[in-house]
């Protein structure tokens, strides 16, 4: 029995039927209209819902904007051959890039947003020590000029122009309508190609947009954990990396004995500056894996700089003779060789030292050697700044004195003999003076002679390891000259007369390698030939102006 008064509310007739009283009297209805069942269902799951808790929301991201401390270890480059330089714009390694990095992290799943990671980030190589990980995403959009424009293709901005006769700026709104080739912008005027004209005007933003991001950023989801403040550790390997190692020799008067002094250069063509990092290098060939190629983030920061804001604007070299000055990458000098023996000493963060004296010195930046497996570690001693597209040298190896031999060699092919070279040959042990591993690079070899200490030639050696026998050839002898007279040729071969002439004062030791394995045997060779992997090896010594004849005859298989 529902009572209602008249008043309140209009009298409804139900299907059951019912009386009904007028005036002040109250109205009753006796069997109401029972509630339909799916009405009561709802009303149900309505108050259900109340009592649920509230959904929660995904916390914000949690910003790590910069590295407590970082470790950069570079890898040299295994398919650059020894001699060959480092690509200074585009370096072609990698290195291996730890970062450690306090944190607070909420409870539950949280996302890290790492920045200032490497422009060259491989992101799938990215460990993460110190918390459970479950995700990862690189962030490659960078802030640049074409970002900007794409991301406001369509939008309104500024343009400012200047007039170059009163200096006087006058700003305007404009929409930009392409930037694929060039700029074009809509103003009240009509559609222009910014930047063509020549005059001095640019284009302002109203705001960055969210979509780029000023530094490289990795993005990283973990797993529940219970929150808190943690110290992580990423690592993550990263390309536009690379180092190379110089020798400075400097040949004895003897030819018997050479000093040498060993410099690492390392590149960096990543847009990040690592300060104050645990640097190190390591030499030997690295089998490296294909998943650790990625070059994702360099060829987006490459399409970047190559954006050409006056690309089209008129036929370039056709309305004018000028010049255009090459790009900056280009355009730097090449690193100078730090051989500074020339002088009394040599300097080294801001020290000067005695170049034999230079490793062993208390406070000298040099790096010191470590196993590594089947490589070599060389680690700077103290932390230095990996700075965005830079080189830096540092010196790893000093020896006063190595035992060896200065040569002159020539190899043959049939009855040809290609120019003679000078090289210094010695056995990589500490008996001669050295006994350390010698990682690929450049030589560059020296001499002292009447007018001072000059050149004497350049050349290029491998990874050459402990105990095993080095030849470092460097340059053409403008004393020691070879002379090649060829007979005929028949069924016993051809005929091969070689006349070697000595202008120096002193004797030397001559050598003429006969190859091994090929289509060509030798024959009438005087002398007993010594063998060695790959050859059999004549040698005489040349006395002091004079001239010694050797010949042999060459017969095809």
């Amino acid at each position: 029995v529902v009572k209602r008064t008249p008043s309140s509310l209009p009298f409804r007739g139900g299907a059951g039927g019912g009386v009904c009283h007028t005036g002040t009297a109250s109205r009753t209805t006796t069997n109401p209209t029972p509630t339909p069942p799916l009405k009561r269902r709802g009303f149900l799951a309505f108050l259900a819902a109340l009592l649920l808790p509230a959904p929660a929301f995904a916390a914000p991201p949690v910003i790590s904007s910069a590295p407590d401390s970082v470790a950069v270890t570079l890898y040299r480059d295994p398919d650059r051959a020894p001699g060959n330089a480092i690509n200074r714009a585009n370096p072609t390694s990698f290195a291996l890039i730890a970062e450690t990095r306090t944190v607070i992290l909420p409870p539950g799943e949280a996302t890290v947003r790492f920045e200032g990671v490497a422009s060259g980030i491989v992101p799938q190589s990215a460990i993460l020590f110190g918390t459970d990980l479950r995700e990862r995403n690189r962030d490659a959009a960078l802030l640049s000029h074409k970002g900007l424009l794409d991301a406001f293709t369509g939008q309104q901005v500024t343009l400012r122009r200047t007039d170059p006769a009163s200096g006087k700026t006058v700003e305007e709104r404009a929409t930009v309508r392409s930037s694929q080739g060039g700029v074009l912008i809509d103003t009240p005027r009509g559609i222009e190609a910014v930047y063509c004209s020549g005059l001095a005007q640019t284009l302002l933003y109203p705001e960055a947009p969210a979509t780029l991001s000023a530094k490289p950023v990795l993005s990283m989801t973990t797993h529940d954990q219970p929150g808190g403040k943690v110290t992580i550790t990423l690592a993550y390997i990263a390309t536009g990396f690379d180092w190379d190692a110089t020798y400075v020799a400097t040949l004895g008067d003897d030819g018997k004995t050479m000093a040498l002094l060993g410099w690492l250069t390392m590149a960096s063509g990543d847009d990040t500056s690592f300060a104050d990092a645990t640097t190190s290098a390591v030499a030997g060939k690295v089998n490296r894996s294909a998943d650790t190629r990625d070059d994702t983030g360099r060829q987006v920061r490459a399409e970047a700089e190559g954006f050409d804001k006056s690309f089209g604007c008129w036929p370039r070299g056709s309305t004018s003779d000028a010049s255009y000055p090459p790009s900056p990458a280009m355009s730097q000098a090449a690193p100078m060789m730090m051989d500074m023996s020339e002088v009394d000493g040599i300097m080294v963060t801001g020290m000067m030292r005695s170049e034999a004296k230079m490793m062993n010195a208390p406070g000298v930046l040099k790096a010191v050697s470590e196993a590594l497996g089947d490589l070599k570690l060389y680690r700077i001693a103290e932390p230095v700044t990996v700075a965005a597209r830079s080189q830096k040298q540092v010196a790893f190896m000093a020896k006063d004195r190595i035992t060896g031999q200065l040569v002159y060699r020539s190899r043959a092919y049939g009855a040809a003999l290609e120019g003679p070279q000078m090289l210094f040959r010695f056995r990589n042990r500490k008996a001669d003076g050295i006994g350390e591993p010698l990682p690929a690079g450049n030589i560059v070899v020296y001499q002292g002679g009447e007018w001072g200490r000059m050149l004497v030639g350049e050349g290029q050696t491998a990874n050459k390891a402990l105990d095993e026998e080095v030849e470092w050839a460097f340059g053409e002898p403008t004393q020691v000259t070879v002379e090649v007279e060829t007979g005929a040729s028949g069924k016993q071969g051809e005929s091969a007369t070689v006349t070697i002439r000595n202008a120096n004062p002193f004797a030397v030791r001559y050598e003429i390698d006969f190859p091994l394995g090929q289509s060509t045997a030798y024959s009438g060779l005087p002398g007993r030939l010594t063998a060695k992997p790959g050859k059999r090896v004549w040698s005489a010594m040349i006395p002091a102006n004079g001239t010694v004849r050797i010949g042999w005859r060459a017969v095809e298989d």
